[in-house]
């Protein structure tokens, strides 16, 4: 035999071996199939059966949100623009009324000697500001009603559905809470 063609038949009875361990997995594949399709079929549970669930009628819905803190429910009066909440224009706007309160950081809470409450809020540029009860921020007319340790709240007025205007509340909580 050539020194040429014994590599060829080398590489037949690789391929010649392979393909019997291939045949014999694939039998066994299909015996084991085979076998499972001769089982009798298993019976299947019967679903079970549908509870009726007595309806439900909120009768909360005139009482105070519970997703509020207490302290902004007494402050937040008229909610609709039928009960005349309306921007005041004529007010002067303050500075940290331009931005949006997505843009402002609440850093912390300051108290003065006489006891009065300040919160620190961060603007874009870096610079921070002090603000009190009362005092305004953002861009939808935010006055502020609390201060906490962790947060600001406030009330902004927003246009509604309804071309007119509502209150509602928001807050600015600090990143560190």
């Amino acid at each position: 035999m050539s020194m040429q063609k014994m590599p060829i038949l080398l590489a037949l009875g690789i391929a010649a071996t392979s393909m019997t361990g291939c045949t014999d997995r694939i039998g066994m594949a299909e015996q084991a199939m085979t076998d499972i399709r001769n089982q009798p079929a298993q019976p299947i549970e019967p679903p079970p059966k549908a509870e009726l669930v007595e309806d439900f009628v909120y009768s909360a819905s005139s009482q105070r949100s519970p997703f509020l803190p207490p302290s902004l429910v007494n402050v937040e009066g008229p909610t609709t623009s039928i009960d005349g909440v309306r921007p005041d224009i004529t007010r002067i706007k303050e500075p940290l009324e331009q931005y949006e309160l997505s843009q402002l950081i609440f850093r912390g809470v300051v108290i003065s000697p006489e006891g009065q409450r300040y919160a620190l809020v961060q603007r874009p540029d870096g610079s921070v500001a002090s603000v009190k009860v009362g005092n305004y921020l953002g861009l939808n007319d935010g006055r502020i009603v609390e201060i906490t340790p962790t947060q600001i709240n406030l009330i902004e007025i927003v246009p509604d559905s309804r071309a007119g205007f509502v209150e509602k509340p928001q807050s600015l909580v600090s990143p560190i809470s």
